[in-house]
């Protein structure tokens, strides 16, 4: 009988083992280790004297609702860079126009602006909300205070964001390999601690650095302000937004190009829309 009590002891204690090691090896493939993608430094340019002149009558314009001044200042065919939420996307490019009247390119350019615009209640022409639409955006694209710079689908153009790029493939693949949204992926500006509790006084399991696209862990409940990230070695760390300021690489703002007089014109725009 005591023989038959250890041996069931023995058998239980097998299949806790069994149990505890399965459970270790789905955590992790749940969180394996990765190497985070590269990203590449924003490609900023201080723009010439001439283009902040060129913007700044635009700016002027645009708060004026000056349609003659806010024409002279559009080049006749713009571009349009249309940029996904999901990062493993590529972004996508239209030319527009030409246009008859200044108020049809801004009601098409109003259809880039990364979000919707409101609408007449009762089904009337839906150019005046368009228009106001473009000229906020405008402004705020020239104010915002980001860094101007190049964008690599706009040769020679000088954009009021400096567009920083990465290897859309090598996210795309990640995303699937780690099961996650492409969306998910961030960058740091400086070195960032990653705690192993979401708690202040937890010790830090890992420190993210600059110029890496890392990924966020939603399938980890974390508490309040915390949010759970994926770590390179594998597992889990967490982050509070409280404190911690991460970012993600897409592009919002409008695009200079000199024409043929050598004038700086409103050449393209460019939104995350979806």
């Amino acid at each position: 009988m005591l023989r038959q009590s250890r041996l069931l002891v023995q058998t239980q204690s097998c299949l806790l083992a069994l149990l505890v090691s399965a459970t270790a090896s789905a955590m992790v493939v749940g969180g394996e280790p990765y190497a985070p993608p590269n990203l590449a430094p924003a490609d900023a340019v201080v723009p010439p004297a001439d283009l902040i002149e060129a913007a700044t009558a635009l700016l002027v314009a645009s708060r004026n609702d000056d349609r003659a001044a806010i024409a002279a200042r559009l080049a006749p065919q713009p571009t349009l860079i249309d940029g996904a939420l999901e990062l493993g996307l590529p972004r996508r490019t239209e030319t527009i126009g030409p246009f008859k009247r200044v108020d049809e390119a801004l009601v098409a350019l109003a259809d880039n602006i990364g979000g919707t615009y409101e609408q007449p209640f009762d089904g009337s022409d839906v150019t005046p909300f368009a228009v106001a639409a473009e000229l906020d955006f405008i402004i705020s694209s020239i104010i915002d205070g980001q860094e101007w710079g190049r964008d690599p689908l706009l040769e020679g153009a000088i954009c009021t964001y400096a567009f920083r790029v990465f290897d859309q493939r090598a996210v795309a693949a990640l995303g699937e390999r780690l099961d996650i949204q492409t969306s998910s992926f961030f960058f740091v500006e400086a070195p960032t601690a990653v705690l192993s509790k979401p708690s202040s006084d937890a010790a830090v399991a890992a420190t993210l650095e600059p110029d890496l696209l890392y990924a966020l862990d939603y399938n980890t409940d974390a508490p309040g302000s915390w949010i759970a990230v994926h770590l390179p070695e594998g597992g889990s760390g967490f982050l509070d937004f409280e404190t911690s300021v991460i970012s993600k690489p897409y592009a919002s703002g409008i695009c200079f190009t000199r024409d043929a007089s050598a004038s700086w014109k409103m050449s393209a725009q460019t939104a995350t829309n979806q």
